[in-house]
């Protein structure tokens, strides 16, 4: 009875209208067009009502703020419908321009979600702005728009520089890079290092750091790269430094060189003299008396003659003020009375030499002579046999009693003899420093019977060989200007290439004082 008085009682209010106006409420159309049943209403089922939290306003996080930084508008919408809807904020500069909506949110009937929008600072002073909670696919809400204002400071000022820039052969390149940023918030910078090698631009090394206000340094480590300068750029990430910045710097740069007279190369030769075909053991010194690695490379052991490669060998690198030692075994030695060696060091581009003179032991093992031994004993014989006849005979005529005269007298040979006696001085060998006898008044070749080499002595008249001066030991061979090696004190003295085999006299270059 309740329920059905409840669903008639809107029909009795409605006749008793009708009979107000003047019509008939027992007209059988009114009647029939009347529905009975509940009243719902489709709006009502499905609808949203959005509103403020607790009437909260806006929050604005990010402050202080300066131009170009990025701040974030947030405010808390509930949906107290019964039905779910999305919604989004969106911030106007109240001066024009570019708005700013953020993403959207969806709100289920009675939840509550916060709803927010990022905004660009673009000028200093006082930014005016405009917020409103958009409904998508409703009408905007009275309720949920306002307006609110910053202040914005002007754009922080960031300098970047490079300070203490090294290049090393044994630690590479690196340098200390300067940050400077003027007062205000600490900010997020990208630094980038490229190398920069004819126009051509490669990243090296990225960081990325939190950057306080006032200086910081950070060291880049970047290698050995190929560059002839180097670019440093500070890249902010979302902010924007002033126009007065200066968030890139550029260097020239010099790679370090080892240069020939940084290195030493010397070797020793356990065996003095190989045998023809042996396999000779050299103990090689490597010495790096420069700043700079010379880097791995290889030696070579090559025979100055025909400059023929006798033996080749990888070394390591060698560190600046360090030296390294090596054993190499040359194969197969020479067939030569003296052999002329050049030891070579090959590292980074260049070269280091030395030179020597090594003799060969004769071996009579295993030879066949190109005559018959027994004939050559008997003239051998017959020879020494010749030649003391021939010494008695002489002796025997040379001492007999001279005749005499009155006007000179004729001298035995022992007096004659002692007369022909002459003075013999000491000199020494111009390639072994032999220390030899000669004859005083002696002008010409003479063999050295250490190393079996030739020079010449006391020849100053119409010189037939060329001459070669220095002011050090090093000097040049005049016909083919193969480095060698004559002591300053042995000058003058006469030399051989080994390489040409010519012959030259060696001697000092007098120095002008400038």
């Amino acid at each position: 009875m309740r329920a059905l008085a409840s669903n008639t009682a809107p029909l009795f209010v409605a006749i008793l209208l009708l009979s107000c106006i003047g019509l008939q409420p027992h007209s059988p159309n009114l009647l029939n067009s009347l529905d009975f049943s509940p009243m719902h209403s489709e709006e009502s089922t499905n609808s949203t009502n959005f509103t403020t939290s607790g009437g909260s306003g806006l929050a604005v996080s990010g402050e202080p703020g300066y131009v170009g930084d990025v701040l974030i508008a947030s405010i808390m919408v509930t949906n107290s419908g019964n039905a779910s809807g999305a919604v989004a904020l969106v911030i106007s500069p109240d001066s024009g321009g570019e708005s700013f909506q953020g993403e959207h949110i969806t709100i289920s009937p009675g939840s509550t979600r916060q709803v927010s929008s990022h905004f660009t600072l673009l000028s200093p002073g006082t930014s005016n702005f405009d917020w409103l909670v958009t409904v998508i696919e409703g009408q905007d809400s009275l309720q949920l728009r306002g307006n609110f204002s910053v202040e914005v400071m002007p754009s922080q000022i960031l300098n970047v520089s490079i300070d203490s820039i090294e290049w090393s052969n044994s630690e590479g390149l690196s340098f200390d890079a300067l940050i400077s940023l003027s007062a205000g918030k600490s900010r997020v910078i990208i630094l980038d290092a490229y190398s920069v090698d004819q126009g051509n631009y490669q990243l090296l090394q990225s960081v990325k750091i939190d950057s306080n206000p006032g200086r910081r340094a950070i060291t880049f480590d970047l290698g050995h790269p190929s560059a002839e300068q180097v670019l440093l750029e500070a890249i902010p990430i979302d902010w924007l430094p002033s126009s007065n910045s200066g968030n890139s710097t550029i260097i020239d740069v010099v790679e370090p060189v080892v240069t020939e007279e940084s290195i030493v190369v010397s070797a020793s030769f356990p065996s003095e003299s190989p045998t023809p075909g042996s396999s000779p053991m050299v103990i090689i010194s490597l010495e790096n008396i420069g700043n700079y690695q010379a880097q791995s490379g290889f030696l070579r052991i090559i025979s100055s003659s025909d400059q023929e490669i006798l033996a080749e060998t990888s070394v390591p690198t060698v560190m600046p003020g360090s030296k390294f030692t090596t054993d190499v075994s040359i194969p197969d030695w020479p067939a030569s009375d003296s052999v002329g060696l050049e030891i070579q060091w090959h590292t980074n581009g260049i070269h280091s030499t030395s030179f020597y003179s090594i003799e060969t032991e004769n071996s009579q093992e295993g030879t066949e002579l190109p005559f018959d031994l027994l004939a050559a004993g008997y003239g051998l014989l017959a020879g020494i046999l010749i030649i003391l006849l021939g010494t008695l005979v002489w002796r025997a005529v040379s001492t007999r009693t001279p005749s005499t005269s009155d006007l000179n007298l004729r001298d035995t040979k022992e007096s004659e003899r002692k007369l022909s006696k002459q003075e013999k001085v000491e000199i020494q060998c111009s390639y072994c420093d032999q220390r030899l006898m000669v004859p005083n008044n002696h002008s010409g070749g003479v063999r050295c019977p250490a190393c079996s080499m030739e020079f010449v002595v006391n020849e100053e008249k119409n010189p037939e060989y060329q001459i070669a001066s220095s002011s050090e030991d090093t000097l040049n061979c005049p016909e083919c200007n193969q480095a060698l090696r004559v002591k300053m004190e042995n000058r003058p003295v006469m030399s051989r290439c080994p390489v040409c085999r010519t012959e030259f006299m060696a001697v000092a270059e007098e120095v002008q004082d400038v």
